[in-house]
Order: C-alpha cells, then sequence, then structure tokens
C-alpha cells in the first residue's frame, strides 16, 4: 500500500499569511483641474478686455465696431481665449470625474450626490467648448475682416463673450457639495458653507441676464473647491 509523501493541503495549513496592503492615497490630479479651470476662466477674463475697445456711441454701427479692433492684436487675443475656453472645457469634465469618485466613497450608497455633482461639470465643460469653437469663426472673420460682413464678425464676438459662460451646471454641483456637507457629512461643512453661497449667487446669473458675471462666480468657487480637495486630507483607498 503506498503513502502519499506529502499531503497537498499541508502548504495551505502553514502558509504564513501575506500582510495586509497598505491603504494607497488617491491621486489629487483631478483637483488640480480644478484649480487649472479656474485659472483658464482668469485667462478668458483677461483676453475679453483687448476685444472690446468700443465706445457707446459705436454700438450702432458695427462696420465702426470692428474698424476699432486691432486686426492682428485681437487675432492673437481671439486665439488665447479660444485656448483657454479649451482648457476649461477639458479640465472641468476631468475635475467632475474625479469630484464623483471622492463622493461615491463617502456618500451613502445608492446617493445621486455623486452624479449630480459630474453631471453639473460636465455641462460646464460642454459650454465652454461651444463657447471655444466660436473662437474659430472670430478669428478667421477679422483675418478676413476687409471682405467679412461686420455685422456678423461683430456678432460672433458677442457669442464668444457669451457662451462659454453659460455655467448653470455649476449650480447643480454646488447643491450636491451642499447636500454633501449638511445631510450627509461626505465633504467639510466650509465646503458647503461656500458651495451654498457661490450657487446662490451663480443661479442668479443663470436666471437674470447677467451671464457675462458668471465669470465672477465661477472662477473664484472652483479655485477655492480645487485648493481644497488639493491641499486637503487625503482619503485612503480601501
Amino acid at each position: 500500500m503506498s503513502v502519499p509523501l506529502s499531503d497537498p493541503t499541508a502548504a495551505g495549513r502553514h502558509a504564513v499569511p501575506e500582510p495586509p496592503r497598505a491603504a494607497a492615497g488617491e491621486g489629487r490630479g483631478w483637483a488640480w483641474a480644478g484649480v487649472a479651470a479656474a485659472l483658464g476662466g482668469l485667462t478668458v477674463f483677461i483676453a475679453s478686455g483687448p476685444l472690446w475697445p468700443y465706445e457707446e456711441a459705436d454700438m450702432r454701427d458695427n462696420a465702426l465696431m470692428l474698424e476699432r479692433l486691432d486686426g492682428g492684436s485681437a487675432q492673437t487675443w481671439v486665439f488665447v481665449t479660444q485656448l483657454a475656453f479649451t482648457t476649461v472645457a477639458l479640465t472641468t469634465v476631468l475635475f467632475g470625474a474625479g469630484l464623483r469618485r471622492r463622493l461615491e466613497r463617502q456618500c451613502p450608497a445608492g446617493s445621486l450626490v455623486p452624479t449630480t455633482a459630474y453631471l453639473g461639470m460636465l455641462l460646464v465643460g460642454v459650454m465652454s467648448l461651444v463657447g471655444a469653437g466660436m473662437g474659430t469663426e472670430v478669428f478667421h472673420g477679422l483675418r478676413n475682416a476687409d471682405k467679412a460682413d461686420a455685422d456678423t464678425v461683430i456678432g460672433e464676438l458677442a457669442q464668444l463673450g457669451t457662451y462659454g459662460w453659460l455655467w448653470s451646471g455649476l449650480v447643480l454641483t454646488s447643491a450636491a457639495l451642499v447636500v454633501a456637507a449638511f445631510r450627509q457629512g461626505a465633504v467639510s461643512r466650509w465646503i458647503g458653507v461656500v458651495s451654498a453661497i457661490f450657487g446662490f449667487l451663480a443661479l442668479v446669473t443663470q436666471l437674470l441676464p447677467f451671464q457675462y458675471m458668471a465669470l465672477f462666480v465661477g472662477v473664484p468657487y472652483l479655485l477655492v473647491l480645487g485648493a481644497a480637495f488639493a491641499f486637503g486630507r487625503r482619503p485612503a483607498l480601501g
């Protein structure tokens, strides 16, 4: 009668258990994307100044308004604006994705807060991309100013200064963070307070014909949020 030389289950019984892996820290690149989005918005604000060198009396004559623009310089500022809007579009979506991941780890299972926060930033990104698209039209309109229709060029320039700041989506993100802070304890309460203030201001700019003012709300809000998550405590991955 043969006797087995070894018990195949012995190794499993006597194996030394592996030590638990140290919890990895969550990356913060997404939070820095929020800071980049704020800086992109600030760049839009700076670049838009030279694109409106008009007097009040010029408003009735688009041809005169077009003549007041320095062709080469204006094209450069339009190009800078397009780059800035594109930066805002891409970085807000990245920030929103990271924010959703962060909230999903902190909010109760099944909560709508993470998805709502992400979709708000996605809407901001989409409208910024639309604003960037107008940059191409304005750029070539200014390049061919001697052959282009002044009404069309000035109309497109006005759209360039409006489309990118239809930031209604920011209201959704701020509202989600208010709920996350005060009802679910998923983020610090001070973030909830800041979100309530800036969310209300963003709502005012979107409900009233003051969309241009959304820049003064969105830039500091994204800067605060991005910095808060970039420098705040890093949650461990479970």
